[in-house]
Formats: C-alpha cells, sequence, structure tokens
C-alpha cells in the first residue's frame, strides 16, 4: 500500500498527459521564427504578390547587416512570430535548406534553461549585432543543441532579444522602448514601416511540417521532451507539441526534404478566393477555424 501511495504521490508532484508531457518550471521556449530557402521562381512570385505584400501579412524585403555575415530576405510578420524566405539562387546552403528559431520571452531565460540542460544546451555569451545608423545594436543572444548533426537539413537554436535593443534599434517617442518579449519586437519591426496592410490576415504560426531523416527524428523527439514537448507517434509521423506551436516530424525521402507545410491562424477569410498559388508547388490554403495551410 506504501508504495502504490508513493507512486500517486509523485504522479500528482510531476503531473500526467497522455502526450508524455513532461512538467518543468523553466521558461517556455516558443517558436521565434523559421526560414526556408525556395528555388527563384516560387520566391519572386511570393516577392511580387500583391495579395501577399498589401494584405495577407505586414512584409518587407530587407537585407540585413551583421558583423558576421550579411544577407537578404523577405519577412512576413506575425504578433508573436515571423518567418523569412531565401532565394536559393543566393543562398549557398542550397534548395530546401531552413532554420527554425525557438524563443524565451524574459530576460535570463536562456541561463535559467542551461541549468538544467547541462550540456544539452550551449549559450553563447556575446551577443548578436545589428548594423543600424553606422553603428553596431545588441540584438538578441543565442542558444545551441550541440548533439544535432550540422547536416540535418534543418538547422535549430534559440535565442533571447537584448534588453536594450529596443531602446537603440529605431525607438519610438510615443511609447517605452523596453522589452524583450516575441510581441514587443515585432510591434516594433512593423511600426517603422510605411507600407503595411490595416488589417492583415496573418496573425501566427501554429505548426510547422519537417521532412527529416530516422535520425534526426528521434534526436528532434528527444530535444523536445527535454524541453518539457508533449510528444506522440502517428504511423511513421513523430508529433511534438511545444507551448504554442506543434511540429510535425514526417519521413524525408528523395523529394520531401526540409519544412514542407506551415500552419497558421487567421483574422479572416478572404470574400472570394480561397487559394493562391506561387511557382510550381507552393500553395497557400484558407480552411475553417481561421486556419491557413503554405505548402512548398
Amino acid at each position: 500500500m506504501g508504495k502504490v501511495l508513493l507512486v500517486a504521490t509523485i504522479i500528482l508532484l510531476t503531473g500526467f498527459s497522455g502526450l508524455g508531457q513532461v512538467k518543468v518550471d523553466r521558461p517556455s521556449l516558443s517558436l521565434n521564427h523559421f526560414y526556408i530557402v525556395l528555388d527563384s521562381a516560387t520566391y519572386k512570385a511570393i516577392e511580387q504578390d500583391q495579395f501577399l505584400r498589401r494584405e495577407f501579412a505586414v512584409t518587407e524585403q530587407r537585407t540585413t547587416t551583421r558583423i558576421d555575415m550579411s544577407y537578404t530576405a523577405l519577412y512576413f510578420y506575425g504578433t508573436n512570430t515571423y518567418f523569412e524566405f531565401f532565394d536559393a539562387a543566393n543562398q549557398p546552403a542550397g534548395l530546401g535548406y531552413g532554420g527554425i528559431a525557438l524563443g524565451v520571452d524574459q530576460t535570463g531565460g536562456l541561463d535559467a534553461i542551461k541549468k538544467e540542460l547541462a550540456s544539452e544546451f550551449s549559450v553563447g555569451q556575446v551577443p548578436i549585432v545589428r548594423q543600424s545608423d553606422q553603428k553596431q545594436i545588441p540584438w538578441f543572444y543565442t542558444a545551441g543543441f550541440p548533439s544535432l548533426p550540422p547536416d540535418s537539413g534543418v538547422r535549430l537554436w534559440a535565442m533571447e532579444y537584448h534588453p536594450r535593443f529596443l531602446a537603440e534599434w529605431n525607438p519610438q517617442g510615443n511609447i517605452k522602448n523596453e522589452g524583450v518579449t516575441r510581441k514587443q519586437i515585432l510591434q516594433r519591426y512593423a511600426a517603422v514601416l510605411k507600407d503595411k496592410p490595416a488589417k492583415p490576415y496573418f496573425e501566427d504560426v501554429t505548426a510547422l511540417t519537417l521532412a527529416v531523416t530516422e535520425p534526426i527524428q528521434k534526436r528532434f523527439t528527444e530535444l523536445g521532451k527535454l524541453l518539457g514537448y508533449g510528444w506522440r507517434a502517428e504511423g511513421t509521423t513523430m508529433i511534438l507539441e511545444g507551448p504554442d506551436f506543434v511540429l510535425r516530424l514526417i519521413p524525408r525521402t528523395d523529394k520531401l526534404r526540409g519544412i514542407q507545410e506551415i500552419t497558421m491562424r487567421v483574422g479572416r477569410h478572404p470574400e472570394k478566393q480561397a487559394e493562391f498559388r506561387f511557382g510550381a508547388r507552393s500553395v497557400l490554403k484558407f480552411h475553417g477555424d481561421r486556419l491557413v495551410t503554405w505548402s512548398f
């Protein structure tokens, strides 16, 4: 009887979920953003589409200059999450390559996670900086997962915005220029843009579907468990449930590699058209329940 009571007590204290959810006290790692390298024809079609650029989301095409690199991409900004597209013609990583950035919404969050995950989580001590008005602005700190192979086809890392970023990058006169949350940063990104929709459709990314090899699927799942994500298998697909997004890991094939589909929450649907095509394969489709999928 004593052993039964002990087991019951442990379950009550640690929590239980049919998805295998592990209760943790450390800060949550939510989705910050992701990127995909597209073929030039698809990239150009998206870049020039009037619905996407003037109605669907707050967007911009920009060149970012850092001390370590410079790159040009097309950005789509939501409330807490965003994504970016690269033209394969200008990217050495190659067609289909992508990356996923997880993020914390509090100062010191990455270090708090590091204390629990130890060797599984490597935090950089020097912030990434971004050039603005001929000076370098502290932008964010990064953290990596050393055990994830570099040839996985999808880069995975974590980030935490620098507490001085909003005060030094395009400060606004009518608000407090402070904050490190994803929402606060994206509000600033949108605020400095002149040409943007008054009421964009896009709100946030809610799910990503990735085509990966079996060893990478296994490693992603192990990392998800360490981060306190829920998990379950549906056939050959592994589903990881983070605090505000879902990661679906499907088998990689000769034709399927990297990020294959994104699911987004939107505020409304177009009145006349529910499907939009870009290039040879990319399809943006509005569904019921304020959801949109974008396949590649």
